[in-house]
């Protein structure tokens, strides 16, 4: 017969083995383009974002990463572990992000790697992402639900504001104006 001690150190055992299993010794694979970051490519992409208001701005991944890159150095301050973001498009909404962390962030590396699809419900944007990693170690699969869930939260803040069209292709990003309540592919910002 089973006693409580032997149940519980038996569910722990099952936890653990579960929570394990989503890992893997694999690292996100991300896109081998380089990415060029700098502040007069940011500037540049500032400036197609002004073109938001009468239509389709496309960035290219230097643009979009290098915009994306400064804005957090620029908000995020000294105590920003963030040192630079590279986001790849590829087709059909996919996006791979490589985060590239301070010295000493995490233990298992110094970049943090994301790949997923991006789309629209409900007329905010939403993450599916499909595997999360640092280093040498990958999630993929149902453990990220929790992750997603909190990404999707931030991006359905209803200051983020008006619809537009968003589409992916290889190095590229297009966003566009507005676009049907609903439709796939729209984004909201303001």
């Amino acid at each position: 017969m089973l006693n409580r001690r032997n149940w519980v150190v038996s569910i722990i055992a099952l936890l653990l083995l579960a929570s394990l299993a989503a890992c893997t010794a694999a690292p996100v694979a991300v896109p081998d383009r380089e990415i060029a970051i700098d502040v007069n490519t940011a500037l540049e992409a500032q400036n197609k974002a002004m073109g938001l208001m009468s239509g389709d701005v496309n960035w290219t991944e230097a643009e979009f990463s290098s915009l994306l890159s400064t804005l957090l150095q620029q908000n995020g301050g000294a105590n920003s572990p963030v040192e630079a973001v590279k986001v790849w498009f590829e087709p059909d909404n996919q996006v791979f992000i490589q985060v590239a962390l301070k010295e000493g962030t995490l233990p298992a590396g110094d970049t943090l790697d994301l790949a997923g699809t991006v789309g629209v419900e409900d007329n905010h944007v939403v993450v599916d992402l499909q595997q999360v990693g640092a280093g040498n170690v990958s999630v993929s699969g149902a453990s990220l639900a929790p992750i997603t869930a909190q990404i999707n939260a931030a991006l359905a803040d209803p200051s983020l504001g008006v619809a537009a069209n968003v589409a992916t292709d290889t190095g590229s990003v297009t966003v566009g104006d507005c676009c049907v309540a609903g439709e796939r592919g729209c984004w909201l910002l303001r």
